[in-house]
């Protein structure tokens, strides 16, 4: 999954670690920087693809949203790439994930599922917003028709998702309070941020 160039002043490869990384931070702009590549594919199936993270380079983006939080926003030039990012998150926390393809997803972005006891089936749909810019109730309505379509099926999802880099509409969440945390998780920025700590 090739994503797009170094963004800034600067440019961090690919195989650089972490550490590495945080000791070249101070020298680079205020701009996030995205590796070539996060994600290397593992199988190409007919509802997209399954992916699995590249460690370094997934390292290497989170310690800069670690060091200055506001570098989520700017995912938002480049929603694709947060797709991907979200995708290797998931997967590093022992998700096997299917990342949908660019167009054509059917309301959903990527389908994260681990088993245990039971099989966790997720839906997410990521937003890639600006600051101040509100995921609304209409997304919150979208996702969750797909949610319920997809009930109707075998493989039935535990849970829709939606992740944004910024926050929800209020009437996202009032109108939707009785299904939230059970069916909809809506995951803001704030939000978003300690999930990626867990990966």
């Amino acid at each position: 999954m090739n994503l797009g160039l170094g963004l800034g002043l600067g440019s961090i490869a690919v195989h650089q670690r972490p550490a590495t990384v945080r000791a070249n931070l101070d020298n680079l702009s205020h701009e996030l920087i995205i590796p070539i590549q996060l994600l290397q594919v593992e199988e190409r199936v007919a509802q997209g693809t399954i992916v699995k993270a590249l460690s370094h380079p997934w390292e290497a983006v989170f310690e800069q949203i670690k060091t200055n939080s506001n570098l989520l926003y700017q995912f938002s030039k480049f929603p694709r790439e947060f797709e991907e990012f979200i995708a290797a998150s998931y997967e590093r926390q022992g998700f096997k994930v299917l990342l949908t393809p660019r167009s054509g997803d059917g309301g959903v972005d990527l389908i994260a599922e681990k088993s245990g006891i039971g099989t966790l089936r997720i839906l997410d749909q990521c937003k890639a917003f600006s600051k101040g810019n509100r995921v609304g109730l209409n997304d919150a309505r979208a996702m969750m028709g797909t949610f319920k379509r997809l009930t109707d099926f075998n493989n039935t999802p535990t849970r829709a998702i939606l992740t944004t880099t910024s926050t929800f509409a209020p009437t996202a969440k009032t109108e939707w309070k009785d299904y939230i945390p059970t069916q909809l998780e809506l995951r803001e920025h704030d939000d978003l941020i300690k999930w990626l700590s867990r990966s």
